[in-house]
């Protein structure tokens, strides 16, 4: 029960932060958890032309990355009605290991907390 609450409280402190963020760039939308019958994402949001995809967790490694991208997958194939010509990709970690900033850095894949960006790409879209 007490993970539960944990897991819950890192996502919706997540979808505030990141929303916050993206408000800074000039970028609103509603940011929610999206749950489809095979498949949840932690952060999800879109608004005209612009999708927000991204996961939430305490910790992680390189591993998260991969599973962030084959979600991307699933929808771009299973959903691609909610996907938008511009994607952002998003983590937010309160403690990554060394590999996933490397990777996030090597993908282009936004990794932040509350307070500290690990790493911002310089072009935050991805387009599709």
């Amino acid at each position: 029960r007490t993970l539960e609450k944990l897991t819950i409280d890192i996502e919706d402190e997540a979808r505030s932060v990141i929303k916050f963020k993206l408000k800074e760039l000039g970028i609103s939308l509603k940011l929610i958890s999206l749950v489809l019958p095979d498949l949840e994402i932690n952060v999800y949001g879109t608004s005209d032309d612009i999708c927000i995809i991204g996961e939430a967790t305490v910790r992680a490694g390189a591993k998260l990355i991969d599973e962030l991208l084959e979600k991307f997958e699933k929808l771009k194939n299973d959903y691609p009605n909610l996907l938008r010509k511009k994607i952002i990709f998003v983590i937010y970690v309160s403690l990554p290991m060394a590999e996933l900033i490397e990777k996030a850095k090597e993908k282009n894949i936004w990794l932040l907390k509350a307070t500290e960006e690990f790493f911002r790409p310089e072009k935050i879209f991805y387009e599709i």
